[in-house]
């Protein structure tokens, strides 16, 4: 069975919380540091952070 449309999912005139995860496929690391290349992706926790600011901003002033 197909997985449901997220419109189906979640009532629009309602305020949800949504989860970012911190590793995306192939084991790559979105936010956090990479244990296996020793990398290090904190700087795009920023980045979604200011991305994300002027929707918070909207859900904050209704």
């Amino acid at each position: 069975m197909a997985r449901m449309c997220r419109a189906e999912v979640f009532d629009p005139n309602d305020v949800a919380v949504a989860h970012v995860f911190s590793r995306t496929v192939r084991r790559c690391f979105l936010m956090e540091d990479d244990l296996i290349s020793g990398k290090s992706f904190a700087h795009r926790k920023r980045w979604i952070e200011e991305y994300w600011q002027p929707f918070a901003a909207k859900i904050a002033s209704i």
